[in-house]
């Protein structure tokens, strides 16, 4: 009879893992996980970053745009050729908010402000939480670009409580409607020669005063970038233009000798009396709404005349500039 051999250690030796093996697998996976979890963290952290700088490039977009389009327009008077042309109605009235009439009818000058402070007029306190230290006010005073249709001498009835501008080849005047019995002032004709333009045009009159507030719709520690602006009635409204435009900066470029060139960069309130604005410099210093981490660090600056220093609050900052030339108020 066949004897039979017994089994090999090869056949019962057990093939799984050791626990050497099993440890530095473990080890190794851990590690791995680790490594993961860090790259993770720093994309995320990379595209918060990204995310909070291009929220506030959009914001530098959006508020760049508005006061440019209206920087460009500035001076402009409708078929009047200068703002020596225009004149005031003795009727024109005006409530008592922003120093009272002058805030509307200081034509000669369409870019104005104030260096480093808020405006010191009666009746026109700045809005949430009140003005940024510091910032400059820039405004802006012109006719709007859209005209309102005049088919007679009696104002339309949606306009007849603002300040509206009427001008001619040779003049315009400003009036609000309900103190002239809802009439366009004499002397403004309405009928065109044959083969001209039309001899009037009816227009609204735009003040708007930009500055920075230490709040925001966004959170009372946030700032942003509002306006003060004619409203109906005729009245002075406030409005939130931009949350996270820390500063507001700028410089007019002004012709003094009346050649059409720039013969110097001044800033606000420092302007020569007669100098026609050529352009404007504007800074806007951003701040992000949330805290970005330590990567937010952002070194001192020195723009116009402010003087920043270094600031590692965690916030994102940017600065922006860009200069606007004026398209109108040649006298």
């Amino acid at each position: 009879m066949a004897s039979r051999r017994p089994p090999s250690d090869a056949c019962c030796r057990n093939t799984g893992f050791s626990l050497v093996e099993a440890l530095a697998a473990l080890a190794l996976g851990l590690f791995v996980i680790a490594a993961a979890v860090a790259l993770q963290a720093r994309a995320s952290a990379a595209l918060r970053v990204l995310d909070t700088h291009a929220r506030m490039h959009e914001t530098a977009r959006q508020a760049l745009a508005v006061i440019e389009s209206d920087v460009r327009m500035a001076g402009y008077w409708g078929l009047a050729p200068g703002h020596q042309n225009v004149s005031t109605h003795p009727s024109f009235t005006f409530p008592a908010r922003c120093g009272g009439a002058p805030w509307a009818t200081d034509v000669a000058n369409p870019i104005d402000g104030t260096n480093n402070r808020y405006l010191s007029l009666a009746n026109c306190a700045a809005s949430a939480g009140g003005a940024q230290p510091g910032a400059d006010v820039l405004i802006v005073r012109r006719a709007s670009a859209r005209d309102i249709p005049l088919a007679s001498t009696t104002v339309p009835a949606a306009v007849r409580d603002e300040v509206l501008l009427i001008s001619a080849r040779e003049q315009g005047e400003l009036f609000v409607p309900q103190d002239t019995s809802n009439a366009i002032p004499t002397g403004f004709p309405l009928a065109a020669a044959p083969g001209m333009g039309p001899p009037s045009e009816l227009r609204s009159l735009l003040v708007h005063a930009y500055y920075v507030s230490v709040e925001s719709s966004v959170g009372r520690t946030i700032p942003a970038l509002r306006r003060k602006l004619l409203t109906g009635g005729p009245g002075i409204s406030d409005e939130e233009l931009a949350p996270g435009v820390e500063d507001l900066q700028f410089r007019v470029g002004a012709d003094v000798d009346g050649d059409g060139a720039i013969d110097s960069y001044f800033e606000p309130e420092a302007v020569p009396a007669g100098a026609r604005a050529v352009c404007v410099q504007l800074w806007l210093r951003l701040r992000s709404v949330e805290r970005s981490g330590a990567a937010a660090a952002f070194g001192a600056t020195s723009y116009a005349d402010r003087n920043w220093p270094a600031s590692n609050d965690g916030f994102a900052r940017m600065l922006v500039t860009k200069t606007i030339h004026v398209r109108n108020g040649r006298p």
